[in-house]
């Protein structure tokens, strides 16, 4: 075969009926070029589940999943349109305010995005829990309900999706004549965004990999947090009975704001000009403070949460080559 069945990194000769995605292969290829997009599926954990392969049902199997591929821009036209939602819909704080403050827009910061009313909000986000309820269970159709509900991620986006209803229908009720006059708080906005990182298996990788990071997180934090509580103490104690202490440093907590502000180097060198004036000498323990913070203590940070990323993308990958 001379020409390459689907357009990659290792595809060196494109052919004229070639497919730049393996959906469109799969689609609209013919019967190597879709069997050359499972096997790339497969490959990467994704497509048919293998667990299928050998059922007898396996021809209408596919044929459900060649349907659902077709649908793959409505899919993710969907997802992005619950993410613009989250733009277009009037703010809780300011929806039950009689004054209407959502029309100050320059006083509070608004912008200038048309708000969506409760009634065309609630028929927006219902079209698109339609389309996403269709898009979370049409995988039934192929995998069949043995393999659908033994992922994980399947039986989290179904909890996600009752959460959504929920929410929705506590606030279809809000806005009707009955029950709340209104409502203080509502999830559906964060829920979205769950969704839409779910959907995209890169962003899925990304919190996998942020997860593992968190001990390394706290590690570092401690590390900081004692830096800036013991660089906090000396300063409070050297320049106690000064000008300093007196202005700045007037208590160990305004000394630990002050220090971990002189920290990003945002108040440099206006919070010790004071000391600066009584004497030229003090200026060495602000300078050698800024030297470690800037130079050793960020630097050390960076370099321990790079090399705990590394390590977290290796085993990562090391798990996706192994098991899927």
């Amino acid at each position: 075969m001379e020409s390459a069945l689907l357009i990659g990194e290792s595809s060196r000769v494109v052919g004229r009926s070639s497919f730049n995605r393996r959906s469109d292969a799969i689609a609209y290829g013919s019967p190597y070029q879709k069997a050359a997009a499972l096997v790339d599926l497969a490959e990467d954990g994704l497509g048919l589940p293998e667990e299928i392969l050998d059922q007898s049902l396996f021809e209408e199997a596919v044929k459900y999943y060649f349907v659902f591929i077709r649908f793959d821009f409505i899919w993710s036209l969907n997802y992005f349109a619950l993410i613009v939602l989250n733009f277009f819909e009037k703010p809780l704080w300011c929806a039950g305010d009689p004054t209407d403050a959502c029309s100050a827009r320059d006083y509070y910061y608004l912008g200038q995005l048309p708000y969506l009313t409760g009634a065309e909000s609630l028929i927006y986000e219902g079209i698109t829990m339609i389309i996403l309820a269709i898009h979370l269970f049409f995988p039934l159709a192929y995998e069949g309900q043995h393999i659908y509900w033994t992922k994980p991620l399947n039986r989290l986006k179904v909890v996600c999706l009752l959460i959504l209803a929920i929410d929705l229908v506590i606030f279809a009720t809000s806005i009707s004549p009955v029950a709340f006059d209104s409502l203080p708080f509502r999830v559906a906005p964060y829920i979205r965004v769950v969704f839409f990182v779910l959907n995209i298996r890169e962003l899925r990788n990304s919190i996998v990999v942020l997860t593992g990071m968190l001990g390394t997180y706290l590690n570092i934090l401690a590390l900081l947090l004692l830096f800036l509580l013991f660089s906090s103490w000396v300063a409070y104690v050297m320049f106690e009975d000064t000008k300093q202490g007196k202005t700045e440093f007037t208590s160990y907590g305004a000394t630990l704001y002050q220090m971990f502000v002189l920290y990003t180097t945002s108040n440099n060198p206006d919070v010790w000009l004071a000391a600066y004036k009584i004497s030229r000498w003090y200026s060495l323990f602000f300078i050698l403070y800024i030297l470690l913070a800037v130079y050793f203590v960020t630097n050390l940070i960076l370099a321990v949460v790079y090399d705990s990323f590394k390590g977290e993308v290796g085993s990562l990958f090391i798990y996706c080559t192994t098991f899927m």
